[in-house]
């Protein structure tokens, strides 16, 4: 009786690890990060989710969210499958676990790694740089005592990259204190790199840190070399929200660091091994490439996910050694 009962519950755990790794594999969901949630990229989500479904012949879900850290645990918990994240965020998702992978990442302009970058602003605003120059350039020593926005304390190029470039310059120990009392009178999160921006324009602070992508259509370059320290960038009449409201409203760049573009991952605990390569093909495929709202040239009236700065190139494919490399830039 006892061995038919042990029987009987084995057989039972057999078949609920069936279904559940069944049911792991029939759907596949996407997350993304706050930045690529807004409304104006909705079309670009759904093609980067046909593609993926066109792929595996799976469902596949859109998952979309407000906040970094969520946005890298559902990814770590396997509750998606793939992620669009931060390089600062994958290389500490990877010490917490090995079954995230980057897998691909958006080219650069000569369609390499080589230089898929982008850039980290500290900004000021633009009738309020004149506090902050020195010479020919800007001292960032001029910050102390001012408040400052950052995106969130897991943003790669909204916290993690500047903070650590402030940590170097006032001689801290560590990015915990840039957060306390020792350099700035008072800290904001904005929660997206919008979010911080419009902290910037409201005057909410004196100073704030995040990108733009290259492939952003709400600036006007004013003045300086663009993405460089001292580029001065006019929100456009008629922009998207959240900046709208601030049309006119102008930032200047007091310190441009260079960034690894992030990567695509896969949890690959839960992502079947057959979907994987299925994906990669489809991603790297010129059907991709020539998708505008996935890539999308400079000159593009559609805003892609990614800017294409190589007519004939979107996604390269990448690895953890790549991302590693990121602290000789920094």
């Amino acid at each position: 009786m006892r061995k038919n009962i042990l029987r009987s519950l084995l057989l039972l755990a057999i078949l609920l690890f069936a279904v559940s790794c069944g049911k792991k594999n029939d759907t596949i969901k996407i997350v993304f990060l706050p930045n690529e949630t807004n409304d104006s990229l909705k079309k670009s989500r759904e093609e980067f989710a046909r593609v993926v479904q066109e792929a595996t012949g799976k469902k596949v879900e859109i998952v979309t969210t407000t906040d970094y850290n969520i946005t890298v645990e559902n990814i770590i918990s396997g509750q998606s499958q793939i992620a669009y994240i931060g390089a600062e965020a994958y290389l500490n998702a990877r010490q917490r676990t090995k079954d995230i992978e980057a897998v691909l990442t958006n080219a650069g302009e000569s369609g390499t790694l080589e230089d898929a970058r982008y850039y980290s602003f500290i900004a000021v605003r633009a009738e309020d740089a004149n506090q902050y120059r020195s010479g020919d350039g800007f001292d960032l020593k001029k910050l102390k005592g001012k408040s400052i926005g950052f995106v969130t304390n897991s943003s790669t190029s909204g916290f993690k990259i500047p903070a650590n470039y402030i940590v170097k310059e006032f001689g801290l120990k560590n990015t915990d204190e840039v957060l306390g009392n020792k350099v700035f009178s008072k800290v904001m999160f904005g929660n997206s790199h919008p979010g911080a921006q419009v902290l910037l324009f409201k005057g909410d602070v004196d100073v704030a840190t995040f990108a733009i992508p290259k492939s952003f259509t709400i600036y006007e370059l004013t003045a300086g070399k663009d993405f460089n320290s001292g580029a001065t960038y006019k929100v456009k009449k008629g922009a998207v929200a959240p900046f709208g409201d601030y049309a006119g409203k102008s930032f200047t760049v007091i310190k441009s660091i260079p960034v690894y573009n992030g990567p695509i991952v896969f949890n690959t605990k839960t992502l079947a091994k057959e979907d994987q390569e299925k994906i990669k093909k489809a991603l790297l495929a010129k059907s991709t490439t020539d998708n505008p709202h996935i890539f999308s040239d400079k000159k593009s009236k559609i805003r892609g996910l990614f800017l294409k700065e190589n007519p004939n190139v979107g996604f390269v494919e990448t690895n953890t050694a790549w991302y590693e490399g990121m602290k000789d830039i920094k």
